[in-house]
């Protein structure tokens, strides 16, 4: 069985700039934990945006999903080796090109020392600004705070934070977090 962290996390960064395409088990595995987030109706028209943006702004919108996952890895001030080791696959298999996965890969080594090197939460909720997407990415934060098994106050709390800035009513953000996206059982009723 495929180890659900990095197919929600990697294939919902990927499979969506990508315009959908699905390449293999992974990938549909996002998809159905994707679609447990925001229902098939809302990824489908966010997989129609992401196609009409263009590469280059689809790469940016791939970055800042990773930069947003680096910054909730570190919040904590500590990174757990599962968060790390997620978030170097994520980036590894993010498509980007050879010298953005280097950055990205630099970024992760010297977030924990000096946060003051990530982007600030509000730029990327400035690329990252369709609220399908947003509503997306704050379930990835709160997987990436919770890979290890253990959330603490300080995640939580950016948590919350990152759902104000992203615009998203509490009682979904509430809904987010309880959401099970580990791809097993059958689909809840997605939310309309």
């Amino acid at each position: 069985m495929t180890e659900p962290g990095p197919s929600v996390i990697e294939t919902w960064v990927r499979v969506l700039s990508d315009g959908g395409v699905l390449h293999g088990e992974r990938e549909e595995a996002g998809v159905v934990a994707a679609s447990r987030v925001v229902g098939e109706s809302r990824l489908s028209e966010l997989r129609d945006w992401m196609a009409a943006q263009g590469t280059p702004s689809q790469h940016r919108v791939r970055a800042a999903a990773i930069e947003l996952c680096i910054w909730m890895a570190v919040v904590d001030r500590v990174i757990d080796p599962s968060e790390r080791g997620l978030l170097v696959e994520v980036i590894r298999s993010s498509t980007l090109e050879p010298p953005e996965q280097a950055r990205l890969e630099r970024l992760l080594s010297i977030a924990l020392s000096d946060t003051r090197k990530l982007a600030h939460v509000e730029t990327l909720a400035e690329i990252l600004d369709h609220p399908t997407l947003r509503e997306l990415m704050l379930a990835l934060s709160w997987h990436v705070a919770n890979v290890d098994g253990f959330v603490d106050d300080l995640e939580r709390a950016s948590f919350e934070r990152l759902a104000g800035i992203f615009g998203v009513d509490p009682a979904v953000a509430d809904q987010i977090r309880e959401l099970d996206l580990s791809c097993e059982g059958a689909a809840p009723p997605a939310r309309a």
